[in-house]
Order: structure tokens, then sequence, then C-alpha cells
């Protein structure tokens, strides 16, 4: 039903009892939970009883479900804030199809001791086809809202219905807008056929069935990467938990925490009765409640989307019970939206953007199109209008007939791209008859950048601007953007990589802070630690992202780690903020074991901006060791360990004022040169030393270099 948090702005999946109460309050008709439940065993036995189960099918082809998803947004351009694009509804219900059917990948995770209860529910959903007067549609509908923001209320709801709303009895309305935090999703629990449900003349109830869910938690990042999603919530498992309960499931622990949990029940024999409500974590380190092992990967706990990824037996029968008997919901089951239109319509949509990417190394490029064919009718001819700086192109179609649902790519001109930020802006013309003019257009901000350089690295962002370092900055709505500005650490006068999302004058925006193209071709292991300086306001939710590329920045679809602003903060702050000294500071680290080996690697700093707190970005530093294996030791210096050591095998870690070629000398007691050895780009490496054949003593250990100069004693034992 409703996600809500327990504590200030928190925000966590669910609270079932509390959204329902609420219609329950309004709507006196209503049945309490105890005569659902004895009408839900009546029909489970019932079904139970029959050779051959009736109503949803088990096996074969899978029942289909129209949905019609509103996006009710602010008047922000398509594919802005919660203006959401279709590839992020797409990825919605590609997601819905994979968990319901037991197609996602994550499956592999499910407890061994609970894969044999794992099950699913034989249905597909699809966008509506057609509305019930026989046009064609695509599914989704955009409306601007009449508030800013939407809370759980029923009046809300309510509005949300009178501003956009499709018959229930043959769609599933799902209302993706703004929800006030911490609100993130809620549902409407199925009603069923008991006496007087029939003569309802109070119809603003069916008004309000369906999902209302927030557009940063609909969709994921894994089928279109970049979304700005909610780091926990990224997934599409938020509309995954909630249609089960539109389906008639309960939380698995029985909507109630504390000891006395474990008399409460989720009316679903197969699932472990636990007295938690996990939240977070994939594993739990308190899992056993109740007497038994908890089923905290079950879609009806409140983990993360990542943990998420079982659905049991008697969950999916107690789906099928509804599907099978309760108003409003046996009747979706293949309804007229699910089918296409018998009158033709055309919609061409430009799909994505498949060259340039994000990063091009080089000046010219062929940029490539994918459209699709989102109508009934074969398209033939059409033209294209491209903008590259200011400077038009045009594409005229003479290809073959693009059929129904096909993709196809379009090379254009080939382009000479500027050094720095480049803009192309793209619209598809001549679709005669075109239903869908939202998808013709596009718009793609890239850079052209050739510089190299090779790990270790480090970056403190000391140059006067960012234009003077050989870091790239995307700033895709040409505002505030990324820059070099004062920010205190250990000295007064230390500067940083800067954002300014307090002031930002639009919501949602991306700004890009992309590394050059880094050689990792010479290591085995890398990694990876930087420093951040955030105050988070609470009233708002900023994000970091680091993202990778193997592909000199073509595209970003690894996602290394997103940054909530509670990961980001050091304290709560209204106002402006700016870092006084070390304290106002965090410090992260990831492994970048995956691109050792890389040629063309590049990392990015990716800010969603919500109208938070400046964020600060500092000490970026790229070692040749994995991140558990990183010693830091003083600026200009170095340390030996183990020191003293028996085996004769020492190791040198060094952090250098800037890279330089480091020679290491070893005396023994009498002044004699044992051992001598050069390593070029010394930065912070760290570099062993087999002092094999060495008489148990104490050495000096000398290290110069250009800039460098330091000693230590090492003791060798017996």
């Amino acid at each position: 039903m409703v996600c809500v948090g327990s504590g200030v702005l928190a925000q966590e999946r669910c609270n079932a009892v509390e959204a329902e109460q609420y219609r329950k309050n309004k709507y006196k008709f209503l049945p309490d939970n105890l005569q659902f439940e004895q009408w839900m065993s009546k029909k489970i036995m019932e079904r139970r009883s029959k050779l051959i189960p009736y109503g949803t099918n088990e096996v074969g082809d899978p029942d289909k479900i129209a949905v019609v998803v509103h996006v009710i947004h602010n008047g922000e351009p398509y594919g802005e804030g919660i203006n959401i694009t279709d590839e992020q509804i797409y990825s919605q219900i590609e997601v819905l199809n994979e968990d319901y059917q037991r197609k996602n990948a994550d499956t592999i995770h499910t407890q061994p001791e609970f894969l044999d209860l794992a099950s699913k529910l034989n249905i597909e959903f699809v966008l509506a086809r057609q509305t019930i007067d026989g046009n064609p549609t695509t599914g989704i509908i955009r409306q601007k809202g009449t508030k800013d923001s939407y809370n759980i209320s029923i009046s809300d709801r309510e509005l949300l219905s009178n501003i956009s709303h499709w018959d229930p009895n043959v769609y599933l309305n799902i209302w993706v807008t703004d929800l006030r935090s911490p609100y993130i999703g809620l549902a409407q629990f199925p009603d069923y056929n008991y006496p007087g449900l029939d003569t309802e003349t109070d119809k603003d109830n069916e008004a309000t069935d369906g999902m209302v869910i927030d557009y940063q938690a609909f969709g994921s990042v894994i089928k279109v990467p970049g979304l700005d999603l909610n780091s926990s919530y990224n997934l599409g498992r938020t509309s995954t938990h909630e249609i089960a309960h539109f389906l008639g499931l309960k939380h698995v622990w029985g909507d109630q925490t504390g000891t006395s949990g474990c008399s409460v029940d989720d009316f679903v024999s197969d699932t472990p009765m636990s007295s938690k409500d996990y939240s977070g974590s994939c594993t739990p380190t308190d899992h056993l409640t109740c007497g038994s092992n908890d089923m905290f990967e079950n879609f009806l706990y409140y983990t993360n989307d990542a943990c998420m990824n079982i659905f049991t037996a008697g969950q999916v029968e107690r789906m099928q019970v509804i599907l099978e008997n309760a108003p409003r919901r046996t009747s979706l089951l293949n309804s007229i939206g699910t089918e296409y239109s018998d009158n033709e319509y055309v919609d061409l949509a430009i799909n994505s953007i498949k060259s340039p990417g994000k990063v091009i190394c080089t000046r010219e490029a062929l940029p490539i199109i994918e459209v699709k064919n989102n109508g009934t009718v074969p398209i033939k001819e059409f033209s294209l209008k491209y903008v590259l700086n200011g400077a038009e192109q045009s594409y005229e179609y003479n290809g073959d007939t693009i059929q129904s649902g096909e993709l196809v790519d379009l090379e254009l001109n080939q382009i000479t791209l500027s050094s720095g930020m480049n803009k192309m802006e793209i619209e598809l013309e001549n679709v005669i008859g075109d239903i869908n003019g939202v998808n013709n257009k596009i718009n793609h901000v890239f850079s052209m950048d050739d510089q190299t350089d090779f790990i270790p690295l480090r970056e403190q962002f000391e140059s006067a601007d960012l234009d003077l370092t050989n870091w790239i900055t995307i700033n895709e709505d040409e505002d505030i953007g990324w820059e070099i500005e004062s920010a205190p650490m250990e000295s007064q006068g230390n500067t940083a990589a800067y954002i300014n999302l307090y002031n930002y004058e639009s919501r949602q925006q991306q700004d890009w802070l992309i590394s050059p193209m880094l050689d990792f071709s010479q290591v085995r292991q890398a990694s990876i630690s930087f420093k951040t300086s955030y105050a988070k306001n609470l009233q708002f939710s900023d994000q970091l992202q680091v993202l990778a590329s193997k592909n000199c920045g073509v595209d970003f679809n690894d996602i290394l780690n997103t940054y909530s602003s509670d990961d980001l903060s050091v304290e709560n702050l209204e106002d402006f903020w700016e870092p006084s000294g070390s304290a106002d500071w965090k410090s992260f680290s990831l492994d970048l074991q995956e691109y050792a080996g890389e040629e063309q690697v590049r990392l990015a700093f990716l800010v969603t901006n919500d109208f938070g707190g400046n964020l600060y970005l500092d000490d970026i530093e790229f070692f040749a060791t994995s991140e558990d294996m990183v010693v830091k030791t003083d600026p200009n210096d170095f340390v030996i360990f183990p020191n003293p050591t028996v085996s004769r095998l020492a190791k040198l870690a060094f952090n250098t004022g800037e890279r330089q070629e480091i020679t290491v000398y070893i005396y023994d007691s009498l002044g004699k040169l044992v051992v001598l050895s050069s390593f070029p780009n010394t930065l912070n490496q760290i570099y062993d030393f087999d002092l094999t054949g060495l008489r148990a003593g104490v050495y000096i250990v000398k290290a110069l270099g250009d800039q460098f100069s330091s000693s230590k004693k090492l003791v060798l034992q017996e």
C-alpha cells in the first residue's frame, strides 16, 4: 500500500494498514479484514477442490493486464523531472513481467531453503493498446497537475484521479508523480464479491483504484542506466511490491512489529512467521525471528530493491484467487485494453542516440539514431532534422519499410565536432498521421575530448579553473555546473571541485565531471578514493553517482555506486553550505579491479540536483592496488612494513607530491649499499622488496626523487 518512513522524512517501503484505513474510514460499506480473509480462505479451498483450476492460466501464454501510466507532472519538458521518459516507463513494465513470471536474473540470490517455494504468476503487463472507445493509444498519458506534490490521503488520490483516470474495470491505473516525502508509493487493496458491492452507488472507491508511485522509484537503472532514481529503490521493485497489494497480498510479517508480531500472520502458509519489517540491507544480521529463518528477500518485505527476488507458491495462489474472483481484478484479464485497435495508427519514435556517446575521443563522428515504429502502420517515408551547435542538417529516409515494433538504426551524415561540450537536437519530421509527437524529439549534450593520462593519478583541483585541468564538465541544461571554489580542509586555502545545488534554477538537472581517458593497461589491480563535503537539507534529496566507462566515455553503463544525501551529509543545514575544516569532509573509496588491463577508462561523477546543499569534491586519487590494500602515508613520505621483518620480504608505500621517478637505496650498518632500485612515475604505489640473503641487523632505506627525499630504518630479524 503506502510507503512511508517511521522516522523524520525517512523513506521505507510501505504502511499498508494506514492507507487501507483511510479508505475504510470514508467508505463504510467496505468489509473488515476478518471478513476478507474468511472469503479468501473459502475461495482457496474451492480452487483446490477443482480437478482443473479455472481462471488464470498456470501454463501456456500468460493472461494480459492493460496498464495506463498517468504521468502527473508540474509542467516540466518531456524527459525532465517528474515528466519522465517513455524509456523509464518501458523499463518498469519490463521489471514487472520479469518479477511476476520469475524471469528476474537475481533469483540466484534466493536463500537455498526457500528455492522450492518460489513460484510465478503467469500474467503479462502491457501498456494499454486501445482506449475504451477502440482508438489506438500508447498507454502513456501526460497531464500537468494542480499541486507541486501529493500525499497518500483520499482527497489527494481523488485529485489525481480527477486529473487523469481510465476505467479501472478495464485498465490498471498507475499514477506517477511527486509523492510528498516520506511517501514512495501506494496501491489499493482489492474488494470482493460480498453482498452490497454490486449496488454500490459511491463510485469514488473505483476512482482511486490502482497504484500511485513517486517518479524517483519508478523504473530500473539496470534497464536504463543513468535514471534519476532513489538509490535504495532504483530497480523497479516498489511497483512489484505495490501491485502485489493490489492483488491481495499482505506484508510477510503480518503488518505488526515487535515481539507480538509472531502472533500476526500474512495468511500465507509457506511464508515463515516473522516479527520484523526488514528494510535496507540485503543481508540483515538478525534474520531469525519466531523460531525460523525469515524470508527477507520476499517482494513483500521492505528491503532495498536489490534484495527482493521471490514470490512463494502460497502468495501466487492468493493472487490467482483475486484475479479469478475480485471485482475490478478479474475483468482486467485480457480486457479490450490489451488488444490492438482495429483502427490503424502511426507512431514513429526516436528510441535512442547510439552515437556519439557522452564523450567522444575523435573530432569526426557518425551520428547513429535508433528509431522505433510504435504504431501498427508500416512506415516508409519520413525525414529527420538535426542541429549540431546551431548548424542545421536534414536527412531523408530511403530504406526498407519499418514494420510495427521494428527498431532501425539510421546513420546520418558525418559531423565534425568542436573540442569541449557539443549539443545536438534531433527531430523527426513528415511522419504523416503520427499520434504521439512527444517521442519525436531528443536532445543530446556530449563532449569531444582526446586528453589522456594513466594511473596512479591524483587530482586536487588546485587550478584556478576546471578548463585548466584535463577533467571534462558536461552541463546539460547550460545553467549552473561544476567549477573550482575555495573549500577549507586541512588548509584554509584548499580548493575543490564544487557545484552550487542550493541555488540551482531547475530541479533534477544532471551535471557531469568526467576524468580524462585513463590507461589501466599496466596494472593488475586498481581502486579510487575521494572526499566530499555536503550538508543535507531535510526537504530535498540530491544524489551523486560514480559511473565508469571502458570505451573512452561512449557510454557509462557501469554504475559503481550511488550516494544519497544521507550518505554524503556531515550535518543537516537549510542554509548555503561551506566547509570550514577537515571535520566537514567525508572519505569514500571504490574498487576498480574490473578495469585493470583496460586502455580507455573514464570515471564520471554525476550529480542530480534537488535544491539541496552545495557539494564539494576533492582529493580524487587512483591507486594501482586494490581498495583493501591501499596504504596511505603522510604527504611526501613513505612507510616500510612489516618492520621489523623476519621473512626478508618488505613493502614500501609512497605518497609523493606528484608523479616522479624515485630511486631507493638500502645501506647496511657499515654504510655499504646493498640494494639499488628505481621506480618511474611514483605517486602512491606500494613496491615489494625481496631482501633474501641479507643478514639480520639494522638497515637505512633512502628514497630520493626530484622533489622527494626521505629516510627510514629497516630492521631484519632472525
